[in-house]
């Protein structure tokens, strides 16, 4: 077994069959590894005598147009469209600011959202609001991957050295200790790339395309994400439970018998109420028919309760107590004068009412002889 190797301190003995350690290799950390603190330089404060003050504006946009502009490429110079500024003049004589933007169809993060953009001035006069950028320090990139720009990953690696101890003769040689390598860390150069002065607001232009696809988005978001379906097909069919009633409805038709059987017309139906609206408007269109109508007639004719007609009738139109129209409604004269109704002439028919007595006869089955 070899004797382990301890690294020697100044000014300390060594102990006869100790090897001394030399502190000749480099600490794994020291080679291949950068501090952004030390390596990425100061930041760039930002001029007052630069030209593009002022030509960065800040601009809150709808979530769908910013997830379309979020996968294109931040490195590529892309036209995303065409921004146009005008000033009008308000109603009391100022001028008031105008921005709008088309965006480029071709672009294919354009193809299912509005194309048209109204910039809503919110603040002109925007301060102490800075935009700041990152990139890479120039000339890391030409010194870490070599003239041929080869990434570091496809590099060949380096042998390592190996280093043998002649302690004794059966001692095999042994390869060096292994290095960790660590990728440097790139260095950062901080810049301020704008300073915001006008602050907008973007909403779409209320056009055809635009209703077209908010239309689409709202109905997409009103599917519902997971459905659920019942199905019967493991529920028994058939099966008498006990203590039930379902026995006596298996075997009721079993044994057939010839009581008579009767047909009873239903006492009244039911309708469903209209809008007040949509009622006064069939009530004035019947008024231009005739002159004179009775419930009855109304009924027949609106398909609508007896209650709901007589509350809206009685806002429109008077009904006669005597005379030879007694019991009949007619338009008062204000909603006459309003819709100049004179069209209509007479008193409406009444259809005949139904045999009352049939629903008290008895229907009888006949066999032939």
């Amino acid at each position: 077994m070899a004797a382990p190797r301890v690294k020697a301190e100044p000014g300390v003995k060594l102990e006869p069959g100790i090897k001394a350690e030399h502190d000749d290799a480099p600490s794994p950390m020291s080679e291949g590894f950068a501090d952004d603190d030390d390596n990425g330089g100061d930041l760039k404060f930002y001029d007052p005598a630069d030209t593009n003050d002022g030509a960065v504006y800040l601009t809150h946009v709808p979530k769908y147009l910013y997830d379309a502009w979020e996968h294109m490429d931040d490195d590529a110079e892309i036209q995303i469209g065409t921004l146009r500024q005008w000033t009008d003049i308000g109603p009391n004589g100022e001028p008031k600011d105008r921005i709008a933007i088309l965006l480029d169809h071709t672009l294919a993060p354009h193809q299912q959202i509005p194309k048209e953009y109204n910039l809503e001035v919110k603040d002109m006069n925007l301060t102490n609001t800075f935009l700041f950028t990152e990139k890479d320090t120039e000339g890391y990139k030409s010194k870490n991957q070599g003239a041929t720009n080869i990434p570091h990953y496809l590099r060949p690696k380096a042998p390592r050295p190996e280093k043998t101890e002649a302690d004794g003769d059966n001692k095999r040689p042994r390869k060096g200790r292994y290095q960790p390598y660590y990728r440097k860390a790139i260095p950062k150069e901080t810049t301020l790339a704008g300073r915001f002065r006008h602050e907008l607001n973007c909403q779409p232009a209320w056009t055809s395309e635009t209703r077209h696809w908010l239309n689409i988005r709202n109905n997409d978001a009103m599917k519902p994400k997971a459905t659920t379906t019942l199905t019967s097909a493991n529920k028994p069919v058939g099966v008498i439970q006990a203590g039930s009633h379902v026995s006596n409805d298996k075997f009721s038709n079993f044994v057939r018998t010839d009581t008579k059987k009767t047909v009873k017309k239903a006492k009244g139906e039911k309708f469903a109420r209209l809008p007040k609206g949509d009622l006064r408007d069939r009530i004035f269109e019947c008024f231009e028919r005739y002159n004179y109508w009775g419930m009855r007639a109304f009924r027949n004719e609106l398909q609508q309760p007896e209650a709901w007609l007589r509350e809206n009738l009685e806002e429109v139109a008077i009904l006669h107590k005597t005379g030879p129209f007694a019991g009949q409604w007619e338009l008062n004269s204000d909603h006459k004068g309003l819709l100049s109704i004179t069209r209509g002439e007479g008193v409406a028919p009444e259809v005949a009412p139904e045999d009352e007595s049939e629903s008290d006869e008895e229907m009888e089955d006949v066999l032939p002889a």
